[in-house]
């Protein structure tokens, strides 16, 4: 009973670092992704911007941005994200939206 339960401890230490590599990375691909759509270089997006990124997310299968792709659910996300209402979506916005 100790082994196996050595061993399922052993698994979740070891599983941990992936999952936070992935994360990282995850973050890294999302904030390539949000400059690259920043066509003005001022940290804001706009809604052809905005659709920029989710088609870059989609491609790289990050967050939800495949499904809003695939339904085209583009101005619905813009307008659920644009928490301000001010036609323009912050990184501070898309952290706000997932809780961090």
């Amino acid at each position: 009973m100790r082994i196996l339960t050595l061993i399922s401890l052993s698994t979740a230490v070891l599983a941990t670092p992936a999952l936070a590599l992935d994360e990282n990375s995850n973050r890294a691909a999302f904030q390539t992704n949000f400059k690259q759509a920043d066509g003005n270089r001022d940290k804001k997006l706009t809604k052809a911007e905005f659709r920029k990124l989710i088609d870059a997310n989609a491609a790289d299968d990050l967050g939800r941005a495949p499904m809003i792709k695939r339904f085209g659910a583009y101005d619905n996300a813009f307008a659920r994200v644009d928490a301000n209402k001010d036609g323009m979506i912050t990184l501070k916005e898309l952290a706000a939206l997932r809780g961090k």
